[in-house]
């Protein structure tokens, strides 16, 4: 089988993490992909996280992102290239204008899947003018609005996937990026540690009773600032390192943390916490906040609901107590379900699903 994707790809967005988990996992299967994204000056994210010299030779860049002055497709490469399946990832990101104008071709030669990262029905004009042979959300808050729109025979869900299983060593990875053996580190990174400048409060209560670094690693200038006064009045240690973390640095990072604090509150609309499945992988536990950021997550991740939670949590973390206990366990299991090759073996299975439909 033959698959197109046409989605952001090597950037820091939720959606560039899950086609590539997707389209790495086919890669790995023997499936002929190739990947048609936003062109490096103009894409859907805050960073790219490969060189271009580093980057996949299925690639190609030949588009901007949604909403830019004169937006741009380049179609020539997707007009001339063979394939079975044509997927969408975020299409709200995409040059819609302009690839309607080449949906009929694209129709005539392969069948369209439209993979949906919105949080409700959009309101961009062009976006219920495709005429997909599927549509792919991620679990039942997505599809209950989508019903609204498509019809439920096109509708299919299909998880989010984790990266899998790949666990580290703490003392090898502490002694590579030159971070203390005999601290608790409690780790956070990019824009989303701005959410946890309150908890700084927590680990000053546990301060007295174990030696800890709060660990930001992050570019976002804003970010640092944010937590330029936790730094003057913690009792704990704290260090920042502004770097910006590709995923082979970020599991460096997990397997020298003890935590990955994930502080996100609810969103109005609905959403899936990307970081928390970039991360779930490297065995690091993940005390995250009880929003609608890790709907998708039960005893696989440790929630707290307040400050007092998050306390007792980190103390069970830090003395490997019954919740981490049971947390490991949970995310072994989890990701033998969810991670990228079982939940890309669902794809496959829907592409000859409606590849047998005329």
């Amino acid at each position: 089988m033959k698959v197109a994707m046409m989605s952001a790809w090597n950037t820091d967005s939720g959606a560039s993490v899950h086609a590539e988990l997707i389209g790495r996992a086919f890669v790995e299967m023997g499936i002929d992909l190739k990947v048609f994204s936003f062109y490096r000056h103009s894409f859907h994210g805050t960073a790219l996280t490969k060189r271009a010299s580093e980057e996949e030779r299925y690639v190609h860049r030949c588009f901007t992102v949604y909403g830019v002055p004169n937006p741009e497709l380049n179609a020539t490469e997707i007009l001339a290239s063979d394939f079975d399946v044509f997927v969408a990832e975020d299409l709200g990101m995409l040059p819609m204008k302009q690839l309607l104008t080449v949906f009929p071709e694209i129709k005539k030669k392969a069948k369209t899947v439209s993979v949906v990262h919105d949080g409700e029905l959009s309101e961009k004009k062009e976006y219920f003018k495709f005429d997909w042979d599927s549509v792919v959300c991620f679990d039942n808050r997505y599809y209950s609005f989508l019903r609204k729109a498509y019809p439920e025979e096109r509708l299919h869900i299909i998880p989010y996937p984790s990266f899998p299983y790949a666990p580290g060593d703490k003392d090898k990875a502490r002694q590579k990026l030159g971070l203390a053996k005999d601290k608790r580190i409690v780790f956070l990174f990019g824009q989303a540690a701005e959410y946890a400048v309150n908890t700084a409060l927590v680990l000053d209560r546990l301060a007295d009773k174990y030696d800890i670094q709060m660990l930001l690693v992050t570019e976002s200038e804003n970010v640092i600032r944010d937590f330029r006064h936790v730094k003057e009045k913690a009792k704990f240690d704290f260090k920042v390192v502004s770097k910006f973390l590709d995923n082979d640095l970020l599991y460096e990072y997990l397997y020298a943390a003890d935590c990955m604090l994930y502080n996100k509150r609810s969103n109005p609309n609905v959403v899936v916490g990307s970081t928390i499945f970039q991360c779930l992988g490297s065995g690091c536990p993940i005390l995250t906040l009880d929003s609608n950021f890790s709907y998708s997550f039960n005893k696989e991740v440790i929630k707290y609901h307040d400050f007092y939670e998050l306390e007792e949590n980190l103390t069970d973390v830090f003395e490997k107590g019954p919740k981490y206990l049971e947390q490991q366990k949970e995310m072994r299991s989890y990701l033998e379900r969810n991670s990228a090759r079982p939940i890309a073996e669902k794809y496959l299975e829907l592409f000859k699903k409606i590849s047998k439909k005329q």
